[in-house]
């Protein structure tokens, strides 16, 4: 068999391309195809002319399309990551007669990576390889390829998972740029983090480097040809809400990375406030929204059955853990701490519990409950009747202070101090060991709930009127008035949309104040006066949410 092996490697190697040793599953196998110089002469912009495509085939008999990039000089690169151990085969396409008609191949290594991510029990993450689950946890290094090697060390440090960083189109093509980047996320994939891949930067920096459909195409499939393969996530542009038109320029360019990425990563844009804009659009298979306000995440994880990762700028314990609580993972401001006091947890079944009482809680009802708590006084939490291994946990350092065993359904406690931060947590260790063995991954199913939209049934009304004229780009007063006092309105949050739908702009996030002023921008439309919808989303302190819209108009 390595006789074999051997003839066809010499045979390749006299047709003019190299194909990767046997490669680990989960890591790039490049084939090299190098142009002699008749074939150089006759292509002076490869970029342009040559076409070389490979009909890919896994040992499990998936195809897909992997096209070739040129890599400088007269060399052109298919690029693989076999996601199966065994056989892989490659039948070759090309306008070059020298390369068209040809089969290769290669074997793929079992590897003890875990693989690619991928939306698994709604709101969370898993691994395709090892089938286990992901914790998203963040950080942001926005010029990757020119990092110092201490943010590196940092990102390791924290137990970052996620590191963000952003590649600016450029074309024709830069092969060393590439490179470049490829090989400082090559590095952090090594050590098991994942590169969220921001496409584009600010104010239309996407549509300025690559003015048109046909450019942009060539740009996503020669972009994607080099860094599918690698482990990656796409966030299309930053700040979306800073282009014109972005709904339906983000639609094509996601639909297009959709349909050309064989590995099917996670794919949203980086927001001012959220890209909850585009689910129905289809191409989206998480929402990223700003954590800051633990509103946006927290009404967010409500209305969506998709992840919600939240970013922002703010990074301190407190905003850090309210975004957790409101059931986000984190795209930035991981630390060693949290990750600490998560991977404790079954952080994948973990969903917003509201049986608390001074603190904002996580569950797995009746075997994981994680309270944090950020002010004074005692802590009230509702639990299924068991036996509970309990323990304080200081938010910031994730030093843990344990209690004596609870036994009950109604636990009261208050923190050791009251100086910090600390996170609550009542857990059946015993359990979850058994778990682990007689659950593949999730032991319940998570079940969207039924928003409220009758007006005799919500609990609060808004002073702005249906047709009322709004002024653009100018503060415009708003109260949130409670119409039904009870225990559950007492702690309320509330979310501000407002969509042009005849427009392309995309929904924005206003505000998630109860009484104004807000602003609405004038981005939201191209024609003036333009019929607005205004969508006041409240959820009450039993996670109840309810809905008012206005149809009002945008004038300027």
């Amino acid at each position: 068999m390595r006789v074999g092996l051997l003839v066809l490697l010499l045979t390749i190697a006299a047709w003019g391309q190299k194909v990767c040793p046997d490669t680990l599953v989960y890591s790039a196998c490049d084939i090299v195809f190098e142009l002699d110089a008749a074939e150089a002469k006759a292509h002076p912009e490869p970029w342009k002319t040559v076409k070389i495509t490979a009909e890919v085939k896994s040992p499990r008999f998936r195809t897909f399309l992997a096209d070739a990039f040129w890599d400088g000089g007269g060399k052109m690169v298919v690029r693989v990551a076999p996601t199966d151990d065994g056989l892989w085969e490659l039948k070759i396409t090309s306008n070059l007669a020298r390369f068209d008609k040809q089969t290769l191949s290669f074997n793929g290594l079992v590897s003890e990576l875990p693989g690619f991510i991928h939306k698994a029990n709604v709101h969370h993450w898993r691994y395709s390889g090892s089938q286990k689950a992901h914790l998203w946890l963040g950080m942001e290094v926005w010029d990757l390829a020119n990092a110092a090697e201490e943010s590196f060390e940092t990102v390791k440090a924290q137990k970052a998972t996620h590191v963000r960083t952003v590649l600016e189109p450029v074309w024709p093509p830069d092969p060393k740029r590439f490179e470049a980047f490829e090989k400082r996320v090559q590095k952090l994939n090594a050590d098991g983090i994942i590169v969220d891949v921001v496409l584009a930067g600010p104010n239309g920096a996407l549509v300025k480097a690559l003015p048109d459909w046909g450019t942009r195409e060539k740009y996503f499939r020669y972009a994607l040809a080099r860094l599918a393969p690698l482990n990656v996530t796409w966030e299309l542009v930053q700040d979306w809400e800073t282009y014109k038109d972005a709904r339906t320029l983000l639609k094509d360019i996601g639909s297009l990375i959709m349909k050309i990425d064989p590995y099917n990563h996670p794919r949203s844009a980086y927001p001012v406030g959220s890209t909850s804009a585009f689910v129905r659009d289809g191409w989206m298979t998480h929402i990223v929204c700003n954590g800051e306000d633990p509103a946006v995440p927290a009404i967010e994880h409500q209305l969506y059955a998709m992840p919600i990762v939240s970013v922002g700028k703010k990074m301190n314990s407190k905003v850090l853990w309210n975004a957790i609580a409101a059931g986000s993972y984190l795209g930035y401001g991981a630390t060693k701490a949290i990750a600490e006091i998560l991977e404790k947890t079954r952080y994948w079944e973990l969903e917003p519990y509201f049986d608390v009482s001074n603190g904002r809680g996580l569950a797995l009802i009746g075997t994981d409950y994680l309270v944090y708590v950020d002010r004074p006084g005692i802590v009230e939490v509702e639990v299924e009747k068991h036996t509970y291994d309990a323990a304080w946990v200081d938010a910031a350092t994730g030093e843990r202070t344990p209690m004596k065993e609870y036994k009950g359904e109604h636990f009261i406690g208050e923190p050791p101090s009251k100086d910090r931060e600390w996170i609550l947590h009542l857990s059946r260790e015993g359990r979850k060991e058994g778990m682990l063995k007689s659950y593949k991954f999730e032991s319940e199913v998570i079940m969207m709930q039924e928003f409220e939209i009758d007006p005799k049934r919500i609990p609060f009304t808004v002073d702005i009127k249906d047709n009322a004229d709004l002024k653009a780009d100018s503060p415009v007063p708003f109260t949130v008035t409670i119409t039904k006092d009870s225990r559950a309105t007492r702690f309320m949050q509330y979310l501000v949309t407002a969509d042009v739908p005849t427009e392309l702009q995309g929904m924005r996030v206003i505000t998630t104040k109860d009484k104004g002023p807000m602003v609405l921008p004038s981005a939201l439309a191209t024609k003036f006066p333009a019929v607005l919808n205004l969508r006041f989303t409240g959820i009450n302190s039993n996670g109840k949410v309810y809905f008012i819209d206005r149809i009002v108009r945008l004038v300027k």
